[in-house]
């Protein structure tokens, strides 16, 4: 089975500018790590004009303490198709740097253990959220000389319990076959402006962005706290449009129990940097987990 690019010359550059633009993201790549303390990582997934350099952070972190064997990827469904929970099965993913192993036991187990997930290619088949997350472990992991695989999933249901179920799968997935594991939350954080369906602003347009990262930092201190509980409480109280709470809980616990201590915001900004236009404002983030 092969999933071929479904975004790549659109979300993503191909050929020479796409390594010119990783270049230009890693340009202040320290030396490869092997500490390996980093248990999760949260990475935007927006065009990368506009959130690349934001998720080159948590790569470039994740580089830096050390390259794991699996990567277990978790992103928004926003197509509607397929599993509500679909977990790759098998094969390979294309991408412009070339083919990606799924780790398809540690798709089974997943699947095994939590009870909640399929096995589905056609959730997977237009969905961008996680396609545009490889170049950069693809380009890293050239760098460094490694292998690694992939375990995509894709999430229609997005709550505590799918979070708790889905990361304590994870963490007895990887230790039954024995797998050394970061899991990649993929998200973008507020949606905000005309384009997204909410009232004109009655302020300054440029007090839009600050309102924008306010309502972000509300949620993401409590991402910092692993505090799964109270990050879906801010997303409900403020009718909050971050689009993969569900993978970063999954993130969080995952984590804890992989004996995390500590979450650091590596870096935030929104698209209105990029198109200073205050008709769609999308908040970005890096964050990294850790023992």
């Amino acid at each position: 089975m092969r999933r071929y690019p479904a975004v790549a010359g659109q979300f993503y550059p191909e050929g020479d500018e796409l390594i010119e633009m990783l270049e230009n993201f890693f340009s202040d790549l320290g030396e490869e790590g092997d500490r390996r303390r980093i248990t999760a990582g949260v990475a935007p997934h927006a065009g990368y004009v506009f959130s690349g350099y934001t998720a080159s952070r948590t790569y470039k972190a994740i580089y830096e303490d050390g390259f794991p064997e699996v990567f277990v990827i978790f992103g928004p469904n926003h197509t509607g198709m397929g599993s509500p929970i679909a977990v790759y099965p098998e094969g390979e993913w294309e991408t412009p740097l070339g083919s990606v192993k799924v780790d398809s036991q540690m798709a089974r187990t997943i699947v095994e253990l939590s009870g909640i997930a399929d096995l589905d290619d056609l959730a997977h088949k237009y969905e961008h959220s996680i396609e545009v997350q490889l170049p950069f472990i693809q380009y890293l992991a050239e760098l460094a000389g490694k292998d690694f695989m992939i375990v995509p999933i894709t999430l229609g249901i997005q709550d505590e319990d799918v979070a708790n179920t889905l990361g304590r799968a994870v963490y007895e997935a990887a230790q039954s076959l024995g797998r050394d594991v970061v899991v990649i939350a993929s998200t973008d954080f507020m949606h905000y402006g005309y384009f997204y369906g909410y009232v004109p602003f009655t302020g300054r347009a440029e007090d839009i962005p600050n309102m924008v990262r306010e309502w972000d930092m509300r949620v993401i201190r409590r991402i910092l706290d692993f505090d799964v509980e109270g990050m879906f409480d801010e997303i409900r109280e403020m009718n909050h449009t971050m689009c993969g709470p569900g993978g970063v809980g999954v993130g969080i616990v995952y984590s804890k129990l992989s004996g995390a201590v500590e979450a650091e915001l590596l870096h935030y900004t929104t698209s209105y940097e990029v198109s200073k236009s205050t008709d769609a404002i999308v908040g970005y983030a890096s964050i990294v987990m850790k023992k």
